[in-house]
């Protein structure tokens, strides 16, 4: 076999498509948890979009506006400057004072040639004198005459201003200042910041910046940031990419999505939009996410794998009640068909047989003891076998008490009847159950696996006829199964069909009685015949009464059989009668079967009915062994057929029963002395022979004597000495047929007479 082992579940069945499930559904999942996660980008990247485009108008508004009223401011420092230049009352820091009130300047000072301040609007700041790398100094050495700043900080109070420088022609210097606060208050006049603003007050943003062409932070929820240029090499080259963009920064204040979106109007790039988005958010809604896939990946999977688990176990349940057998646990008969289906559909190059063990007469243990006990009994039978099997063998429980080993390696024969005579010999031990103890009787047919075999069934067949072989043969304790026996059952096939139809009236022709004449040794006349049943069967031809009429009784047909006995033998009566012959009895013989069914008697009536007159000539012949187990019952019976007027013969006398004290009270009138004791009459000195004493105990008893299987002048002698009354054999007659028969009689007459 593929697989030398026995028949289970395999896993790999269950796990293969648990893996691909396992596989597929983990891809699913994945891919599903991608597109998830991707459509929540993709939502951070529309949101930002379309804040971008729902601002973007109002934007390039802003920034237009910023740019106009920087410009403006740039201007009004300009032109306050120059104002302040031509103002002689200048030199008085209260005059200053109320310069910066009108001009709306949040800081004006007044430098002197070499850089000290005159006069300021903050008097703390007098006498402070410009150092190299401060940028008044830049100017002052310059040859410029007018300078407007970008908002910075300034070096003293480290406010934010925009600071704006005028030079006098003498080298004096005229700076203002605005603080960035108040150019920032100028500019959400203007929408820009407001918009900005707008955009940061978002729940879902935290910074929001709008950023020129030139890369210089216009606008920005956060003030200090406002002014600067972009210094990020990659950030620039995202603002450069005039696209979304999405990136996950790492700041010291925590982790953000950075997205970044130009702003156009008119196809013209106006700058960008950058917004700050904090990760916490996002990266929740992605870890629910993929807790989610992940939930439902390993729900569908517990799932698919509880069904998948439900399935093989369930299966194995399946298997097993399907395949073996629940008391002993050994594989059952469906199994050992299946097994053996495979062995003989394959070639092999190792020899392969089966024994089929049968334990006698288990089912007394059942009747006795009950099944339970029984059960136990078959646990203790298999646990015995079972620590005896070898590596190559296998065990199967046939049926009942029927076990089939399974051998897939063995030399030859002898080593088959080898390994039956090592398990007849474990069981030669009793079995032990409780504290009583049982010994088993155990029967093993050996069947070989030749090529002949196309069935498990024919094989099974064989190995069943060769244990029913045995029951022939009951000191055989194995056997080899043979063609012989299974020639043997063909053989008996055709002979229990032909009965068959005998007794249904099909076919008649090939069943038939003859007839062997007896002789009355004191009147040298025929006073009766042997009614001896025949049967020819077509292709086997005559079949030996012995053979068939064991077999009918073994099928139970010998009572309806015995019928048509008793019928044909009243016919020959009926005939002996009209030919003129009107004392000659006939003898049947009857079967211990026949006598003990429960309606033997009414049959016979019955039959005794139509054939009145043949009552009185008619003879009943019963062997000894019929007394054995039921003497009284039989005895009964055979009073009430002498009460019918059927006189009763017991056949082979002397071979079996030979109790002289129940003799007397049989109810019998004649005994037939065994061919044994007669053959010994001339083959024994005749005074060893017991013979004589037979023939005087019977006459003692009231009984005729009656020889039968006399074949020789010899025997004659001596039983005409010791007074036998009747005898029968092949020296007076061979068995005819009833036309021969009344030829005989008419001879055996006629020579008498003329003797």
């Amino acid at each position: 076999m593929r697989k030398d082992k026995i028949k289970s579940i395999e896993i790999n069945y269950f796990l293969v498509p648990f893996s691909i499930i396992l596989f597929v559904t983990g891809i699913i999942t994945y891919m599903t948890v991608n597109v998830r996660v991707e459509e929540k980008y993709q939502e951070l990247k529309n949101t930002t979009l379309e804040i971008a485009k729902s601002y973007s108008s109002s934007l390039y508004q802003a920034n237009q506006s910023s740019e106009i009223i920087t410009e403006l401011l740039d201007e009004k420092i300009r032109l306050a400057s120059q104002a302040i230049m031509l103002i002689e009352d200048k030199e008085d820091n209260q005059a200053l004072q109320s310069i910066s009130e009108t001009f709306q300047i949040d800081k004006i000072n007044l430098f002197s040639p070499v850089g000290e301040i005159l006069y300021s609007t903050n008097e703390e700041l007098l006498g402070w004198k410009v150092y190299d790398d401060h940028p008044i100094n830049a100017f002052m050495t310059s040859g410029k005459m007018i300078l407007i700043e970008e908002v910075r900080r300034d070096t003293e109070d480290g406010r934010l201003y925009k600071f704006g420088y005028a030079k006098n022609p003498d080298g004096s210097v005229v700076q203002l200042g605005i603080l960035a606060e108040n150019i920032q208050a100028i500019l959400a006049d203007f929408e820009l910041s407001n918009l900005v603003n707008k955009i940061a007050d978002r729940d879902d943003v935290q910074d929001v910046f709008f950023i020129n062409n030139s890369y210089e932070i216009v606008s920005s929820n956060l003030n200090e940031m406002i002014g600067r240029n972009v210094e990020d090499s990659q950030l620039r080259t995202e603002l450069a990419e005039n696209r979304i963009e999405i990136n996950r920064v790492q700041l010291t204040f925590g982790n953000y999505y950075r997205i970044a979106v130009p702003i156009f109007s008119e196809n013209v790039k106006i700058g960008s939009l950058l917004l700050r988005w904090p990760t916490d958010k996002i990266v929740r809604a992605v870890t629910q996410i993929i807790l989610f896939g992940v939930g439902i990946f390993f729900i569908v999977i517990l799932i698919i794998g509880g069904i998948l688990f439900y399935a093989y176990h369930k299966s194995k349940i399946n298997m097993k009640i399907a395949y073996y057998d629940e008391l002993t646990g050994l594989p059952n008969s469906k199994y050992l068909m299946d097994y053996l289906d495979d062995i003989l559909a394959r070639t092999h190059k190792r020899k392969k047989a089966i024994f089929l063990l049968n334990f006698v007469r288990f089912g007394n243990f059942n009747m006795t003891y009950g099944y339970s006990y029984g059960n136990q009994i078959l646990k203790k039978i298999v646990a015995r076998i079972e620590c005896n099997l070898e590596a190559d063998e296998k065990i199967f429980r046939f049926d009942g008490d029927r076990f089939v080993i399974v051998f897939n390696d063995y030399q030859d024969q002898a080593a088959l009847e080898v390994r039956a005579d090592q398990l007849l010999k474990h069981f030669e031990e009793p079995v032990l159950i409780g504290l009583e103890k049982q010994y088993l009787e155990l029967q093993v047919a050996i069947v070989e696996l030749a090529h002949c075999y196309v069935s498990t069934d024919k094989l099974l067949q064989d190995a069943t006829l060769a244990i029913s072989h045995m029951k022939h043969h009951p000191t055989l304790k194995k056997i080899v199964f043979n063609d012989m026996m299974a020639n043997n059952l063909k053989r008996q096939d055709q002979i229990v069909k032909a009965l068959r139809k005998v007794i249904s009236g099909k076919e008649t022709a090939g069943f038939y009685l003859m007839f062997q004449p007896k002789l009355d040794l004191a009147t040298n006349t025929i006073v009766g015949f042997e009614a001896l049943a025949r049967l020819k069967v077509a292709g086997l031809g005559n079949v030996p009464p012995d053979e068939f009429i064991a077999i009918a009784e073994n099928k139970l047909l010998i009572f309806d059989l015995g019928l048509i006995i008793l019928q044909q033998a009243c016919q020959f009566i009926q005939k002996l009668q009209q030919t003129g012959y009107a004392n000659i009895s006939v003898a049947i013989n009857i079967s211990g079967h026949q006598l003990l069914r429960e309606d033997f008697l009414t049959k016979i009536k019955n039959c005794m009915d139509e054939h009145q007159d043949c009552k009185p000539l008619l003879e009943f012949e019963i062997t000894e062994s019929v007394l054995f187990d039921h003497y009284e019952q039989v005895n009964d019976i055979l009073g009430e057929v002498k009460k019918m007027g059927i006189k009763t013969s017991l056949d082979d006398f002397g071979t079996g029963f030979s109790s002289y004290s129940r003799l007397e009270e049989l109810q019998i009138e004649n005994v037939k002395i065994d061919k044994l004791f007669i053959d010994k009459i001339i083959e024994v000195d005749e005074k060893h022979l017991i013979l004589s004493d037979i023939i005087s105990m019977s006459h003692k008893m009231g009984l005729q004597v009656i020889a039968e299987g006399v074949e020789n002048e010899e025997q004659v002698v001596y039983l005409r000495k010791h007074h036998c009354d009747m005898i029968q054999g092949y020296h007076l007659s061979r068995p005819l047929f009833d036309d021969q028969a009344l030829d005989f009689l008419r001879g055996f007459n006629k020579d008498k007479e003329t003797n």
